[in-house]
């Protein structure tokens, strides 16, 4: 078994993620192919500096134009889905999880709901079929004639996109518009792989070739597969016998890579970027501090007073280490992209942290106010 360096699998990592080295304006296909080489892309509500799936993407393909992410939706190409939490993938991968969404009726949650809700839920699909796209606030109202309660309304269509019964069309604000999938996706995309075996080679060869590297333990967590690590074990044996991932230490760590991400030359990346919190370069927070030795922290639900680093911190990489972080909010009306405070990991980097800034305020169309 070929063993590595924490700092060769750092770059390996660090490269397979895809960073842009610079700014530049991204079209939809480059948006696109960033969606499917990363596997998903978190989506999280949090806008005090922008949405995370933003934020992911910027930092791989730049500045992505308004209208792009739902014009990609209208035209079959990324999908949403129950991933790593609520995500973005490549529409071509729905078929892996098809199978696993039509099978959301027998689910603890969205099964009651569904059975409770049963005449609701045909009107809904009813509705969007006869009168087409529609938001949660078209089914609001209590208390009008032919209308429902507005939380068992929302719920019943959170319980119908799970289960693959609607898709999301496009996102008005943050709010999701939902259709019939049949009406965005192709046949062969919203056909389902129902060989369970298949599903879980598939889901962790896409986790390992996502990152390059992972701990064998930790491959579960990119794509939140049921069932842990101990679901996967067969998967990656055939995997590995299979000649399409190899096993190799890290450190004391048994871990999966891709050859050709081995095979592949991975000098130092000359990158420096804030990453989103919700990053999947940094998502899993035991990978994280094995690899980079930083402890991630989330300090958005800690009370102020509470807090040790700021409300919404972005790492900050540079080349394949990640050296602070920084708390950072955009101020859309004074059109300034503000860093109220920043924490080294030991040297500091103003230059990296400079160059880093710079980039994310013109992506996001502001001026740094350091």
């Amino acid at each position: 078994m070929e063993t590595l360096a924490p700092a060769e699998a750092r770059r390996i990592v660090v490269a397979r993620q895809g960073f842009a080295a610079r700014h530049r304006v991204a079209d939809p296909d480059q948006v696109a192919e960033a969606v499917r080489r990363l596997g998903c892309v978190q989506i999280d509500s949090v806008t005090a500096v922008a949405r995370a799936h933003r934020l992911t993407l910027a930092a791989r393909v730049g500045r992505i134009p308004p209208g792009t992410l739902n014009g990609l939706r209208h035209s079959g190409r990324i999908a949403e889905v129950w991933a790593h939490e609520a995500s973005l993938i490549h529409a071509d991968e729905l078929p892996w999880y098809r199978a696993g969404m039509l099978e959301e009726t027998a689910h603890r949650w969205y099964g009651p709901v569904l059975r409770e809700h049963r005449r609701l839920a045909r009107e809904m699909m009813r509705r969007i079929e006869a009168d087409g796209p529609a938001d949660a606030a078209a089914f609001g109202g209590a208390g009008r004639p032919g209308w429902w309660e507005w939380s068992a309304a929302k719920q019943v269509l959170e319980a119908l996109f799970s289960s693959g019964r609607l898709a999301v069309r496009e996102r008005r604000g943050f709010a999701r518009v939902y259709d019939l999938p049949e009406r965005l996706y192709a046949p062969a995309q919203l056909a389902p792989v129902t060989d369970r075996d298949a599903v879980l080679r598939h889901r962790v060869a896409r986790a390992v070739t996502a990152r390059g590297i992972a701990t064998e333990g930790r491959v579960h967590d990119y794509l939140r597969v049921p069932g842990g690590a101990r679901t996967l074990r067969g998967a990656a044996r055939d995997l590995v016998d299979q000649g399409a991932l190899v096993r190799v230490r890290v450190g004391e760590h048994a871990c999966l890579a891709d050859p050709a991400a081995l095979a592949a030359a991975a000098p130092r990346p000359s990158v420096d970027v804030l990453l989103c919190p919700f990053d999947n370069l940094i998502w899993d927070r035991t990978e994280t501090e094995r690899l980079f030795g930083f402890r991630h922290a989330l300090e958005i639900y800690v009370p102020a007073p509470k807090r040790r680093w700021g409300y919404y911190v972005l790492p900050l990489l540079a080349g394949d280490r990640v050296v602070g972080r920084a708390d950072v909010t955009a101020d859309r009306a004074a059109g300034v992209l503000r860093i109220k405070a920043m924490h080294w990991e030991g040297r500091s980097a103003p230059r990296a942290l400079e160059r880093a800034a710079a980039r994310l305020a013109r992506t996001l169309g502001l001026a740094v106010d350091a």
